[in-house]
């Protein structure tokens, strides 16, 4: 099968190359690896001489530490040319050679859920919006919310990135007092009031964002990635290319979409996870999970989703099993058919930990759970495959899935980064 354009990689050099103390070998093995270069060669001369015209050669017994090496890969044409770079700063004194190859057949150990040849430049959003360090809190505030973004980069001119600014620093340093994901449900006048009210703040990008935040590399290989964000528990990472720009953003589900569509593809082929990862829910799930009951009134389901760190709460049924669940989401969006645009900014305001509303208890008399619940809900059982729950979490385009026993009642909770977690590669983080 013809896998082109791939090139092979030559680098010349001797064995006791050394770069700041270690061995320009080794430094480059290293280095490939990192790219994500699918393997690597060192061949060990018999014999040779360079430029310098000195020859070495095993069959002279006084002379050690000297003999040629060679190292060698192929790989496709854009990482080559991405890994060159590096390459050339560690062989300063050698020879790096590329030439064009046709990969007629290439096989070799399955070694996770993600596909060995893929990187995040394949699966990344690609040009994402981005904003300079001196760009005002309004402009911050308006692209996250026009575009339905949850984080924003700061780079510079040149596009380095500087800092990232998400959710979290806008709600923790003042700038908004609602957070993203319910401000995108406001009615568009309210959006737009809630920039506007922002134009007069002296604050800039720098003072909002976080510097020198946690990037992945073009090159990362897809199960790097996923064991970079699962242990800094971060939902999305900038890519950035070898001069540290910004060039794309991936998130857990891009990650887990990819494993989805491979699921899709290839149905008969069952997932191949690392050693030792949680095949089943059962390992995955949590089991502290808020519910209440259909009849519960809606006054009291409402300050138990508030309690909730997940803004999540499951409704049962009369007999114990899952009815339903309600997010904040869904508060806002039934409750926008029935209050006025300001008592839905202050319920908004409360949902995101503001005050509570003079009109909620008004609202919510003679209300239940049941009234606001989204049902019917989709289950896994704690014996549900890893494979399956990906499926389900892609397909019905979900973060959290209740985890249900045989008749129906519920005993815990599966999120994507509990998931994506159980995907990494145990690589070391890109």
């Amino acid at each position: 099968m013809d896998i082109s354009p791939t090139q092979q990689v030559w680098i010349y050099l001797d064995e006791g190359d050394s770069h700041r103390g270690h061995s320009v070998a080794g430094q480059v093995l290293e280095a490939l690896r990192a790219a994500g270069c699918p393997g690597a060669t060192v061949l060990r001369g018999v014999g040779g001489y360079g430029v310098h015209g000195v020859i070495h050669s095993d069959l002279a017994v006084e002379i050690t530490g000297h003999l040629p090496l060679v190292i060698t890969f192929i790989d496709r044409e854009d990482r080559v040319r991405l890994v060159l770079p590096a390459l050339g700063e560690l062989v300063a004194e050698g020879l790096i050679a590329v030439t064009p190859v046709q990969v007629v057949k290439y096989s070799h150990r399955e070694g996770g859920p993600f596909p060995r040849h893929l990187t995040v430049a394949e699966v990344m959003t690609r040009n994402p919006a981005s904003v300079g360090p001196d760009a005002p809190v309004a402009e911050v505030v308006a692209l996250l919310i026009e575009r339905a973004l949850r984080a924003l980069p700061v780079v510079t001119q040149d596009g380095t990135v500087l800092g990232i600014i998400t959710d979290g620093d806008l709600l923790r340093r003042g700038a908004t007092s609602l957070p993203l994901r319910l401000q995108h449900l406001l009615p568009l006048a309210e959006r737009a009031a809630q920039v506007e009210s922002l134009a007069g703040q002296p604050r800039r990008a720098a003072d909002l964002m976080t510097p020198e935040p946690a990037t992945l590399p073009v090159s990362t290989p897809l199960g790097q990635a996923a064991a970079a964000m699962a242990s800094r528990d971060l939902k999305r990472m900038p890519v950035v290319d070898a001069a540290g720009r910004l060039v794309g953003m991936v998130s857990r589900y891009d990650l887990l979409k990819t494993v989805a569509e491979g699921l899709r593809q290839r149905p008969s082929e069952p997932l191949r996870l690392p050693a030792g990862a949680p095949a089943t829910v059962s390992d995955l799930m949590i089991t502290d999970v808020p519910a209440v009951h259909r009849a519960t009134p809606l006054a009291e389901t409402l300050d138990l989703l508030l309690e909730s760190e997940k803004r999540r709460v499951v409704v049962l049924d009369d007999e114990q099993r899952v009815a339903g669940i309600i997010t904040d989401g869904d508060v806002l969006r039934r409750a926008a058919r029935r209050v006025q645009a300001g008592a839905l900014k202050r319920l908004a305001a409360w949902l995101g930990g503001g005050a509570r509303p003079e009109e909620l208890e008004v609202a919510a008399k003679g209300r239940t759970a049941a009234e606001i619940m989204t049902s019917p809900v989709i289950t896994v059982t704690p014996e549900t495959p890893t494979a399956e729950t990906i499926r389900l979490m892609m397909e019905h385009k979900v973060k959290r899935l209740p985890v249900v026993d045989a008749a129906g009642h519920l005993v815990g909770m599966v999120g994507r980064a509990a998931v994506l977690a159980a995907l990494q590669d145990g690589g070391p983080p890109a």
